[in-house]
């Protein structure tokens, strides 16, 4: 029996607040290398990452080439990378800040900055799939330069795409709507805005938060919108304090977005912020006071829990630190993820749907993964390989991290990519069905993990007799190699299965939801005066108890059901009986008929206990022939 918690569950994993550390293993990982991706070439000038799936992603990245310079991609799937391929088919002038986008639907778009005629201007491709793009569409209008691109997508397709564009004097905010097989949608959020974050739900509700000025301090506006609404008019957040230039935001699957954002207070401090139907909240302050932060960053999961990581300069070396926002709203006391670090350029705090938290930066030359899979570890670290300031990362919903850098080496450089193992295998039942045929029971499941692969699995059932409660859970397959087993049921029981997998590197992966599955009560096991009990082939456990005397009982005492059937072998002349719970008709049953017939009798809103009594109403010589009782917890 392996050691690790076979109690832990989704709910297990997102309690808790932040208690940080710097050493102690939290789970058992495996780093996956998948090496040099782009090929050698030249220094690449931008890198970016999505995850698509477990063990899936896109990586993008720009680079100079023969001609100018091109637009590049390529897919992870289960952890091994394609070969790249061209996003922009033909050579272009200056392309830099790719950005990659992706949602649940399976769509993907690249977006990417390049110079038309010494002007910079915003170009966007999606996937058509087979390894081809549909070309290149523009994104931005006219400008000198473009500020600070930022990129999502939801769910229907649509992507966003917010800027500053410098014209003249003038550096108006604006966002692109791009909506597949339509033409993009241009809107002015404000004709001063800068440094602009946006986030968007997968249902498609957007939040830009950007710097604006008021009476000549720099502060913090807000604009929202939906599918069905335009974007609202900026809303200034009412502080005491001027705002800085960093800006980060992300959003729960309701929309409300949490925006991350520089207090000019004694020093630079990282505040939070939600937005929602009702616009800005209170901001939380979430860095010490009196230590300067920069590069903030902030992930968000589909229930609005959070991580929020920024770095600071501390006793004459770069710390990276972090907290947590819980299921309640509240943000953790901050912490230390990794201290005494060097020239970090890049910060992603990342945080899965079961809970698993990563922090990626790079510093020192390399690309570092701090990470813990339950709350109350300690986080460990997992080196990702040489990177220099160019580096991207991300999380899938298990919980399995994917990293890209540059690798600058002269005309030899490359983007490498790795893939961290964090997730056990995903495992489901698959049999047995709700009622057993006999006490022989057939346990089947699934366990599937796209990374490392599936090692082993545990089978566990909890058992209830037809006049009891469910005992504890008990181990009934330990290290299963296979996918099926056998197991030895009781006359009258209801068992509820369970499995959970390991994969190849130690990671255990979630329970499995509950299977179960009702062995009858032999007919033998029910009282009466006068009837027959025989010995017939296919009824159930071969046996039955007959009579054809109208007014003939019989009862079982104590049941606790949730629901109740009734095994039957009908008959040409076959009889009626009227079943009693608790002195009280729940149905009247007619044998009549050919073959053995399972009739359902009652369903409870929850287990009752009762007694049960079978009465024959029908006139003299009408056989009635029970198999057995069906008396199931489930």
């Amino acid at each position: 029996m392996r050691t690790q918690l076979l109690g832990l569950t989704t709910a297990t994993l997102a309690a808790g607040t932040l208690s940080l550390g710097l050493s102690a293993p939290a789970h058992a990982v495996g780093g996956i290398d998948g090496g040099n991706i782009s090929n050698n070439g030249d220094v690449p000038t931008s890198v970016d990452v999505v995850a698509t799936g477990p063990g899936d992603a896109v990586a993008a990245w720009t680079r100079p080439t023969a001609g100018g310079s091109r637009v590049y991609a390529s897919f992870a799937t289960d952890g091994v990378w394609s070969a790249p391929q061209f996003v922009t088919q033909a050579a272009v002038e200056g392309a830099s800040d790719a950005h990659v986008v992706a949602n649940r639907s399976g769509d993907v778009a690249v977006v990417w900055t390049q110079l038309i005629g010494g002007k910079e201007r915003v170009r966007g491709s999606r996937y058509t799939g087979n390894g081809t793009w549909d070309g290149s569409t523009p994104l931005s209008g006219e400008s000198d330069e473009v500020e600070r691109t930022e990129v999502v997508m939801d769910d229907a397709g649509r992507v966003y795409v917010a800027n500053s564009l410098h014209l003249g004097v003038n550096v108006p905010l604006r966002v692109t709507t791009w909506a597949e097989g339509q033409q993009p949608v241009d809107d002015l959020i404000d004709g001063l805005g800068q440094d602009a974050a946006i986030t968007v739900s997968p249902s498609g509700v957007a939040t830009v938060a950007y710097r604006s000025s008021f009476e000549g301090d720099d502060v913090l506006e807000v604009s929202r919108r939906t599918p069905t609404t335009g974007w609202t008019a900026p809303e200034m957040l009412e502080w005491p304090h001027e705002v800085g230039i960093q800006y980060v935001a992300d959003s729960a699957d309701d929309g409300t977005a949490t925006v991350l954002f520089i207090s000019k207070e004694a020093a630079l401090r990282a505040t939070a912020v939600e937005v929602g139907p009702d616009g800005l909240g209170t901001p939380t302050p979430i860095s010490p006071e009196g230590v300067t932060a920069s590069h903030l960053a902030v992930s968000v999961n589909p229930d609005g829990r959070a991580i929020a990581g920024w770095s600071s300069f501390v006793d004459n070396q770069v710390v990276v630190r972090s907290t947590v926002r819980n299921g309640s709203g509240a943000w953790s006391p901050w912490g230390t993820v990794q201290a005494d670090t060097e020239n970090i350029d890049r910060l992603h705090p990342l945080l899965s749907d079961r809970g698993f938290q990563a922090v990626v930066h790079n510093g020192n030359g390399a690309l570092t993964v701090r990470y813990r899979t339950n709350p109350i570890h300690l986080f460990s670290t997992y080196a990702a390989g040489p990177a220099d300031d160019l580096v991207a990362a991300d999380m899938d919903p298990e919980g399995n991290v994917v990293t890209v850098g540059a690798e600058e080496a002269g005309f030899s450089s490359y983007v490498q990519a790795r893939f961290l193992d964090l997730a056990g295998p995903a495992a489901v039942l698959t049999a047995p069905g709700a009622q057993a045929t006999s006490a022989a029971v057939p346990v089947a499941w699934t366990a599937t993990d796209s990374l490392a692969g599936v090692k082993s699995t545990d089978v566990m059932v909890r058992t209830a007799a037809w006049n009891g409660g469910f005992g504890p859970q008990q181990v009934i397959g330990n290290d299963v190699a296979g996918s099926s087993l056998q197991f030895s049921g009781s006359l009258g029981s209801t068992h509820c299965f369970q499995v959970q997998a390991t994969d190849k590197t130690g990671n255990l992966g979630l329970r499995s939801e509950e299977r179960c599955t009702t062995v009858p009560l032999d007919d033998t096991a029910l009282n009466g005066k006068k009837w027959k009990r025989i010995a017939k082939a296919g009824a159930f456990n071969n046996t039955t108890t007959l009579t054809k005397k109208k007014g003939r009982k019989l009862t079982l005492s104590g049941v606790q059901a949730r629901h109740l059937d009734l095994l039957v072998s009908r008959a040409k002349k076959g009889g009626k009986v009227k079943v009693l719970w608790n002195g009280q008709l729940i149905k009247k049953v007619s044998l009549k008929g050919k073959g053995q017939a399972t009739i359902a009798l009652a369903d409870f809103p929850n287990v009752q206990t009762g007694d049960l009594t079978l009465k024959v109403t029908s006139r003299d010589g009408r056989k009635v022939a029970i198999d057995g009782l069906v008396v199931a917890k489930s």
